[in-house]
């Protein structure tokens, strides 16, 4: 034991330490902003101001500036990059722009402003604002040019004896005059008469009450002309590229021009309030996304649609297995190609809110609920599209196959999302869900193999000559081509079974084509009876049951 003492004796000195170097770096690091002093070239702050906490401060300057008391409001700024003897004047011109911009551009986080010195906030242990002391607060973050500019409060102490006090940061202070210039009020806004620029309701002018609704008409009309040019374009430009880009674009290009009018208008023409903008942001860039999104989607799309084989029929043939295979892949890629794009998609906007953190975007962040709501709604939906995802993977049913669904002769002509497009023989389309092709069984006659046997069942009299009409079979067989008639070693004659109705006659048509194997068991059917009929003729031996009305009474 003494032999470990002065090991342990080191490890409880660098324990000590650890705790002696951690614990005043934390304790600095959560306190608060110190400064020789703040803003000397003020006046003595008033009575009224109250900036102990941030959410005092924050009342307190927009009580001020309700009241045009921007002299008193300057002292909620933090001026120290400012001359001293320059302070008091461009304080209250700082004061009066940084009103203008909360008004116009900030949702405050009321909820995030707490009546404690430290800026304490109780709350969920997930949340890093909440239950610890904080220095700094985040009010919102405003775009300027290319990048973001954030607005905070932080907790000031202006030497050993003075309180600490919660103040508009420096760095917030001196961008005030570049988010004035990007988010004030325009020339056009100006040239208005005072009734317009008089405040409405939710904090909204009433010149934006007028106006956001004749910009979304106007926007909604320039996107749906440019739709219709597209697409006339796309129906009447003899180039095939002219084809592919306009029927590529039309739904981007008209998404885009209606996200980016109004985007340009309510930033650069009128500058909406900041309730408008919590709500058309998040909006204008989830279009901005699903635009770009939906033009790599058709792009990518048109482009596999020209590389791959659509016609059916042509698929349909036994020897273009290849192209039926071929033609599943790119089917398969094509919802991959899908997918990848929503979810990158979905990962921008995701990235965007978490960037932006506006109150539009973290409801869409947030909202829990509704995304369970929509999953639970949209389970069919999403397990029709795993569903086609595993049917493009497994080639269960590939495009151009031939098959037997529910008693329709069907060719698999496209495979979609959520259903599978068959088309039956006479033409008609058949829509089956995608789900059923993974939980149901059906005849596939074109996988692996092609080549079957057609059973033809004839119901013969108690006398007939089987042996000759095996040998009428034969000869049909003869006449037919043989290479749909294949392989010749599998065509059979049984005599099955034999009631009071007469003999049981099973005769097994080999072919190898799925497409044509159908009417030459028809033309065979038909040859067998006319033989048969023939053979009673000439023979006298009776070869099918008698009629109905030949038959006794009892």
């Amino acid at each position: 034991m003494k032999n470990h003492r002065p090991l342990l004796l080191c490890l409880h000195g660098l324990l000590l330490a650890t705790l002696v170097w951690v614990t005043p770096a934390a304790a600095q690091q959560e306190g608060w902003f110190t400064t020789e002093a703040l803003n000397p070239g003020l006046s003595d702050p008033p009575d009224v101001l109250d900036r102990r906490t941030p959410l005092a401060a924050m009342e307190s300057f927009l009580y001020l500036a309700e009241r045009d008391r921007f002299a008193e409001a300057a002292h909620l700024l933090d001026l120290s990059d400012l001359p001293e003897d320059s302070q008091a004047l461009l304080g209250e011109r700082l004061a009066r722009e940084l009103a203008v911009v909360l008004e116009r551009k900030v949702v405050i986080p009321w909820s995030s402003l707490a009546d404690r010195p430290d800026g304490w906030l109780t709350g969920s242990s997930d949340d890093n604002s909440t239950g610890r002391v904080r220095r700094s607060i985040l009010i919102d973050r405003l775009e300027v040019d290319t990048h973001l500019v954030p607005i905070r409060i932080n907790r000031v102490k202006a030497g050993e004896d003075a309180d600490a006090v919660w103040v508009f940061s420096r760095q917030s202070v001196d961008n005030i005059p570049r988010l004035y210039r990007f988010y004030g009020p325009t020339a056009l806004e100006n040239s208005l008469p005072d009734w317009a620029r008089a405040e409405a309701f939710w904090g909204m002018y009433v010149w934006e009450v007028l106006f956001i609704p004749v910009l979304i008409f106007v926007a909604l009309a320039s996107s749906l002309a440019v739709y219709r040019v597209m697409k006339r374009l796309g129906e009447r430009t003899p180039q095939r590229w002219g084809r592919f880009v306009a029927r590529s674009l039309k739904w981007p290009l008209a998404i885009t021009l209606c996200a980016a009018i109004i985007g340009i208008s309510t930033r650069q023409i009128l500058v909406v309030s900041g309730v408008i903008d919590a709500i058309l942001s998040p909006l204008l860039l989830i279009a901005y996304v699903v635009s770009a999104t939906l033009a790599l989607v058709l792009i990518i799309d048109e482009i596999f649609d020209m590389i791959s084989q659509n016609n059916p029929d042509e698929l349909a043939d036994p020897e273009n297995s290849h192209m039926r295979a071929m033609a599943t892949t790119i089917s398969a890629a094509r919802k991959a190609v899908i997918v990848i794009a929503v979810l990158v998609g979905t990962g921008v906007v995701l990235a965007s809110i978490n960037t932006l953190n506006t109150v539009g975007l973290s409801l869409l962040a947030s909202a829990g609920a509704l995304t369970l709501i929509l999953g639970f709604a949209a389970r069919e939906v999403l397990g029709n599209i795993l569903a086609s995802v595993q049917i493009a993977l497994n080639r269960s049913a590939r495009i151009g196959d031939q098959l037997m669904f529910e008693g329709h002769f069907c060719t698999v002509e496209r495979i979609h999302f959520t259903y599978v497009q068959l088309i039956i023989w006479n033409g008609n389309r058949l829509i089956v869900p995608v789900s059923h092709f993974v939980g149901d069984a059906f005849e596939n006659w074109s996988l692996e193999d092609p080549a079957m046997v057609r059973p033809i069942k004839l119901t013969l009299a108690q006398t007939a000559d089987v042996e000759q009409l095996r040998r009428a079979f034969f000869d049909l067989l003869d006449k037919e081509d043989q290479d749909d008639v294949s392989p010749r070693s599998s065509a059979k004659v049984h005599v099955t079974g034999q009631d009071v109705f007469g003999v049981k006659v099973r005769v097994e048509l080999p072919t190898s084509n799925p497409a044509t194997g159908w009417e030459i068991e028809c033309r065979v059917r038909e040859g067998l009876l006319a033989e048969a009929v023939r053979i009673e003729r000439e023979s006298g031996t009776r070869m099918l049951p008698p009629a109905q009305q030949d038959l006794p009474d009892n």
